[in-house]
């Protein structure tokens, strides 16, 4: 069994995931258009660019690498909409020569295509627009691809499909060197890396902060626009991190700060957290509790510690790329059907390493 992953590599989750096939002996590759900005390492980068005067040009590399690639593999995972040709135009064709098909949703790419209402916990007034187009795209993707893969519930509600599979959120834990924090440090590192600074909540963290260094001696972090490796240097040196505060759910930042054994602050909704595991470790906060949130644990370094070996425990059991890799060996070949949140995490919680 030949599978292809690709053709974007939103978080490194294709990365991830060719890596964690490949680790447990299959025959996996990540091919993307163009390669994701942090770096992740990929097997090809066509290096498919947006200037309209060669599209002609990136269509041609496009068709020269989908034309064999539609015969060499056995296996289609794609992920956040893209695949072989534009508007997921290959799919029927995948479908009928009998290839296994997947899209693998992570965010922006489906939320809000279908599910149209505001969320009450996102304070903004205006979702980002919703383009015709768009719901074109992801009406031909469900119509003709094989099964959905998604990460957790709180995207899962915005699939309109009763074939979605759970498969959590994945990362080459053994690159993370866990370094707890000192319990006796009287200082104490924030840190806060917002890839999007509005949909991060960053406005309501700085504020959070500059409060609380009236009362308390801490340092503050702000990582953006960093490589993965020196994003990860720095947050080996915190004591906290803080990750989003309107997403109800987490994650690959938080993965990476737990597996590298940090307390993690996130909002996680109450309604999602119970469709994860009972030992998730993450502290939930809202843009009105955040200040209190943070005062407990820079005053609590015992606390912090605690929290940290636990975050690397919870990363272990729950999202190490070789036991998502033997869930989706499960999923490819038809030996497991659709399973709840939880239990799909616990199930990959058993697979062995």
């Amino acid at each position: 069994m030949k599978i292809l992953h690709g053709m974007s590599d939103i978080a490194g989750q294709g990365s991830y995931s060719a890596s964690g096939l490949r680790a447990i002996g299959s025959d996996a590759v990540i091919a993307v258009w163009r390669r994701n900005p942090f770096g992740y390492p990929v097997d090809r980068d066509m290096k498919i660019g947006t200037k309209k005067w060669l599209y002609p040009w990136y269509g041609l590399k496009m068709l020269y690498f989908s034309i064999p690639a539609f015969f060499r593999y056995d296996v289609f995972h794609f992920h956040f909409g893209y695949s072989l040709l534009p508007y997921a135009m290959d799919l029927f064709w995948l479908c009928l020569a009998g290839k296994k098909t997947f899209m693998e949703y992570h965010g922006s790419d489906i939320r809000y295509t279908y599910k149209r209402e505001r969320p009450v916990y996102y304070p903004y007034p205006e979702l980002k627009p919703l383009f015709r187009r768009h719901r074109i795209k992801n009406n031909r993707i469900l119509k003709n691809i094989g099964a959905v893969i998604t990460h957790d519930e709180e995207l899962k509600q915005h699939i309109p499909s009763n074939r979605v599979f759970i498969t959590p959120l994945r990362i080459q834990i053994d690159r993370f060197f866990p370094s707890y924090p000192d319990e006796e440090n009287k200082k104490p590192v924030i840190v806060h890396a917002p890839s999007n600074y509005i949909e991060k909540g960053s406005e309501y963290v700085i504020r959070a902060v500059n409060e609380l260094k009236k009362k308390y001696d801490f340092e503050f972090v702000l990582v953006q626009n960093k490589k993965q490796d020196e994003a990860i240097r720095l947050y080996q040196e915190a004591d906290i991190i803080v990750d989003q505060l309107f997403a109800q759910t987490y994650g690959v930042f938080a993965l990476e700060a737990m597996a590298l054994g940090k307390p993690v602050v996130a909002y996680i909704s109450d309604e999602i957290r119970k469709t994860f595991p009972e030992e998730l470790p993450i502290v939930s906060a809202t843009i009105d509790s955040l200040t209190g949130v943070l005062e407990t644990l820079i005053t609590d370094g015992k606390k912090r510690r605690e929290l940290g070996m636990a975050g690397r425990r919870y990363v272990e059991d729950y999202h190490d790329y070789r036991k998502i890799a033997q869930v989706q060996m499960d999923i490819y070949q038809g030996k497991i059907e659709p399973m709840p949140t939880k239990e799909s995490f616990l199930y990959t919680k058993s697979k062995e390493i």
